[in-house]
């Protein structure tokens, strides 16, 4: 039994959500009738200037939606109090009463009547006596029937299972999984709503399943009456009747010769429900959209965003996703499909245990972007016959240069992480300048002997001005001398040096 204090406040819920939907109807009464009503004040008031002030009047913060056209409502028809009162509209009317006062007379009693079934159509008893036999047709369920298709009649599942395997993502993979709420009728969705409010965790569906009936007891002291809405209420999740429908989909899957088992495949609601609040982060987050920003930006991050590319959607039941279940509403009716892609191969860095030198094909692919825009800018150059020697446009050629050789510096550190251990060069083919490029920090007696003087950075640079050269001549019509690859010689040398450099200093 829950304690009186909660029993009293799920009560309250629902008097509270009666109450809103009983508000609900009313707003939308008034949107269908303050438009005729506005036309007939503008042909019989002579207010124009305070008809287009309530005709442009914006809602306040502090109002609600009915409160604002409720004031509406009551700020027109006081505008055409005066010819309303000549007329007399609650006597009998003759026939030359112009027309629009009669339409205005059954305009404002219609209203008055709405109000008056509205609201007893709203009281809590009655509310209740109507919707709660409703209940048969809800089920809370993980997979939904009609999210398969919309039209079909078929039950929903509630899988409360616990066996998953790593192999498949499923339902009963999630760890706090949301139970839909699924309806074979429509109309019947609200007294579904009403048995999910909830307060500190209790649900009135709990109190069902525990037969704690005590807080209706606070909506009407009738036994009989209580006990009939209970009975009806339980039908939502102690129903055992289960049924398929011509719509649904079915497969065929043999198992033995001339057997088979036949499966019925149903959407996973609380699996697509997990997927939807996954890529809603993407646009609602703020961390996320201030990390897609500095993505944008091409600038750091701390919060890490997955991305779901190729992501398409499909949209069920139209216009009124509700109809399908409840958290299709909530989604909007889109079902997100991932695309099932095959495993994208990983590139994998080289090894230089084997090679002879760094300077080959796989660092010019790394390195393409870098120098077709050192070539793509020396072409130019020469086609408008302009020397480089031009400040500015030896700065302009400095600056790619310092791209590529920064470029090489990157590639040449995730060759080095990618290695298991460290002093890997020893063991190598490459020269022994280069191994020490790799590995400046080598304390060993061959890389002390070179660090005797600094002539290993000459020769590594001088290789590497050379190599730049044969890159850029490649498929161009640069006919460049060793003046140029003495230039990316000594621009190269000058970064090596910073590397180097920093590098002791962090020792």
């Amino acid at each position: 039994m829950i304690n009186d204090e909660i029993s009293q406040r799920l009560a309250n819920e629902v008097v509270a959500f009666i109450d809103g939907r009983r508000d609900d109807k009313e707003e939308k009464f008034l949107k269908e009738i303050i438009k005729p009503l506005l036309v007939m004040v503008k042909t019989h008031s002579q207010e124009a200037e305070i008809i287009k002030t309530i005709e442009k009047s914006k809602k306040a913060k502090t109002q609600t939606s009915l409160d604002f056209l409720q004031v509406k409502y009551q700020n027109l028809i006081s505008l055409i109090t005066d010819i309303d009162t000549d007329i007399n509209l609650d006597v009998d009317v003759n026939v030359d009463v112009d027309e629009d006062f009669l339409k205005l007379k059954k305009l404002k009693e219609s209203y008055q009547q709405f109000i008056i079934d509205n609201n007893n159509e709203h009281q809590p008893v009655t509310w209740l006596d109507q919707y709660a036999i409703k209940a048969k047709d809800i089920s809370f369920a993980t997979h939904v029937a009609k999210l398969t298709h919309s039209s079909s009649k078929s039950s929903s599942i509630l899988d409360v299972s616990v066996k998953e395997s790593e192999n498949y993502l499923t339902s009963n993979c999630l760890n706090d999984p949301l139970f839909d709420t699924a309806s074979s009728n429509a109309a019947s969705l609200p007294i579904a709503s009403i048995l999910k409010l909830t307060v500190e965790g209790i649900s009135i569906l709990d109190c069902l399943k525990n037969d704690d009936n005590s807080l209706f007891k606070h909506l009407t002291d009738n036994e009989d009456v209580i006990e009939k809405w209970c009975g009806y209420l339980k039908q939502s999740y102690d129903n055992s009747q289960k049924q398929s429908c011509f719509l649904a989909k079915q497969i065929y899957f043999p198992t033995k010769e001339g057997q088979y088992h036949l499966l019925l495949p149903l959407v996973s609601s609380s699996l697509v429900h997990v997927l939807h609040l996954e890529h809603k982060k993407y646009w609602d987050d703020n961390q996320v959209v201030q990390a897609r920003k500095q993505k944008s930006a091409n600038k750091y991050s701390a919060v890490n965003i997955c991305v779901y590319p190729n992501k398409a959607y499909i949209h069920v039941t139209g216009s009124n996703h509700s109809n399908a279940s409840s958290l299709n509403g909530v989604r909007g009716g889109r079902i997100a499909l991932l695309p099932t892609m095959p495993p994208q191969w990983r590139y994998r860095l080289s090894s230089y245990i084997n090679k002879t030198s760094i300077f080959d094909k796989t660092l010019a692919f790394q390195l393409k972007e870098e120098i077709e825009e050192l070539k793509d800018y020396l072409l130019l150059l020469k086609n408008k016959s302009l020397s480089i020697t031009e400040p500015k446009r030896n700065e302009a050629v400095r600056r790619k240069l310092q791209a590529i050789s920064s470029q090489f510096f990157n590639y040449v550190d995730a060759v080095n992480n990618h290695e298991s251990m460290e002093g890997w060069t020893v063991d190598s083919t490459l020269s022994r300048e280069q191994q020490l490029m790799f590995e400046p920090r080598r304390e060993d007696a061959v890389a002390k002997a070179l660090k005797i003087n600094q002539e290993w950075q000459k020769i590594v640079s001088k290789a590497y001005g050379r190599w730049l050269n044969r890159e850029l001549e490649q498929k161009s019509k640069l006919a460049l001398t060793t003046i140029h690859a003495a230039l990316w010689a000594d621009c190269f040398l000058l970064e090596l040096k910073e590397i180097i450099a920093i590098q002791e200093v962090e020792l």
